[in-house]
């Protein structure tokens, strides 16, 4: 991995629709504060980071790109991996 990447305009967006920005979320990956890395079942090629922000599971879609950087697509808060890996 070389660097974590992402579009400047979505970022933008994040922090005002969802309180979150992908400098935060980029810190926790490279602080190792991840669930877990899964594979996109709908988008070949594509991953999942699993992720606990703000009390609840988010999770970060990204892609390697073609120089082994991370780029980060979104992130959203899931229902269907909560249940899956909330702490009990």
């Amino acid at each position: 991995m070389n660097s974590i990447i992402w579009d400047k305009e979505k970022n933008e967006k994040l922090i005002l629709e969802r309180n979150i920005s992908f400098d935060e979320i980029s810190q926790m990956i490279m602080d190792g504060m991840y669930m877990d890395i899964i594979e996109n079942p709908v988008r070949e090629g594509q991953m999942y980071f699993v992720m606990e922000i703000q009390d609840y599971t988010w999770i970060v879609p990204f892609i390697i790109d073609e120089d082994d950087n991370i780029v980060l697509k979104t992130a959203y808060q899931s229902r269907k991996y909560h249940k899956k890996y909330r702490r009990k």
